[in-house]
C-alpha cells in the first residue's frame, strides 16, 4: 500500500510538472487595427497570432491554425504562399519550437489613405528575442523594448512585415540581428505600403509586453520537491492510522508506533507515579 501510494503521489507531480513545461511554449500576439466609421466601436482590428507548440509542424495545422477571413478597411494576415489554395492566409499560425523563426505578415489597405495601428503581447520566456521589420522602409522595432508601431498607409495599398524570433545566446541571438537590447533602425523611401512608422517605447526597461508565463512554470519546477515531501510525511506519518485489537478494545495508534491498551498496563502503574510516556515503547 506504501509503495502503491508512493508511485501514484510521484507520479502524478511528475505529470504535473512536465504539462507546465509543455504550456511554457511562448505565443505573440497582434493587433492590427485602423479608424472605422462602419464599426460600432469606430476601429476596425486584425487580431494575428504566432507561437510554437511540441506537436506543431511547419505546415497547416487544423489543431493550432486559422485561415483568415478578410474583409473591411484593414485586411492582415499571415502569409504562406507555399501553402495550398485556401490556406495562404492565416490569423493564427503555431510552429514546432525550433530556432530561428520567421512570419511574413502582410497588411492590405483597400480605399482611402488611413493611419494604421500595430500593437502587441508577448507571453514568452526570457530567453527569446523578438524584431518586427518593416520591409518597405527596412525599419527594424525590438519588440521586446516597444509596444506599438504605427504608420500612414497608401489608398489601395500592402504593406509587408517579417517577424522575426530568436534565441539569445550568451549576449547574441540565434539568426538574429545584433545583441540582446540591439538592433538598428533605418530610414528610407516608402514602397506603395506608406511611409516610415512610428515606434511607441513601453518605458519596462526591457521588459516583455503582455504577461510572462515562464514564472508560473519556474514556480512549479522550484516547489515540486517540497509539495512531494510534504504530501509523503502528511500520508505516511500523520494520517495513516493502523487499527489493532487488544484486551480493552480497538486501540489506535500512528504508524510505526507501539500502543499498550489500559488492561495491559504494567502493576508498578499507580495513579501516583503515572507518566504518559510510560505508555510508548
Amino acid at each position: 500500500m506504501h509503495k502503491i501510494l508512493s508511485i501514484i503521489i510521484l507520479s502524478t507531480i511528475l505529470t504535473f510538472a512536465i504539462t507546465a513545461t509543455s504550456l511554457a511554449a511562448w505565443q505573440l500576439t497582434l493587433d492590427i487595427s485602423t479608424p472605422d466609421p462602419n464599426s460600432d466601436t469606430g476601429t476596425a482590428i486584425n487580431k494575428l497570432t504566432v507561437g510554437t507548440d511540441p506537436t506543431a509542424t511547419d505546415t497547416y495545422d487544423n489543431t493550432f491554425d486559422t485561415v483568415a477571413l478578410l474583409k473591411g478597411p484593414v485586411q492582415a494576415y499571415l502569409a504562406h504562399p507555399e501553402y495550398v489554395p485556401g490556406q495562404q492566409k492565416l490569423w493564427r499560425d503555431f510552429r514546432p519550437d525550433t530556432f530561428p523563426k520567421e512570419w511574413t505578415v502582410e497588411v492590405y489597405s483597400p480605399g482611402e489613405a488611413s493611419a494604421i495601428n500595430i500593437k502587441w503581447g508577448i507571453d514568452a520566456p526570457n530567453n527569446l528575442y523578438f524584431t518586427l521589420v518593416d520591409q518597405d522602409s527596412k525599419q527594424e522595432t525590438i519588440m521586446t523594448t516597444s509596444s506599438e508601431y504605427s504608420y500612414n498607409s497608401a489608398p489601395n495599398s500592402q504593406k509587408n512585415f517579417l517577424l522575426r524570433v530568436s534565441e539569445k545566446t550568451g549576449g547574441d541571438t540565434v539568426g538574429g540581428s545584433g545583441g540582446d537590447k540591439g538592433g538598428s533602425s533605418s530610414g528610407g523611401a516608402a514602397k506603395g505600403g506608406g511611409g516610415c512608422g512610428t515606434i511607441k517605447n513601453v518605458g519596462r526597461n526591457g521588459g516583455y509586453p503582455g504577461e510572462p508565463s515562464s514564472a508560473a512554470m519556474n514556480m512549479v519546477i522550484l516547489f515540486t520537491p517540497l509539495i512531494w515531501l510534504t504530501i509523503r510525511r502528511v500520508v505516511f506519518s500523520g494520517v495513516m492510522v493502523y487499527v489493532i485489537k487488544g484486551k480493552g478494545g480497538v486501540n489506535r495508534r500512528h504508524y510505526g508506533e507501539k500502543y499498550y491498551p489500559w488492561s495491559n498496563l504494567p502493576a508498578s502503574f499507580s495513579a501516583g507515579n503515572f507518566d504518559t510516556k510510560q505508555l510508548w515503547k
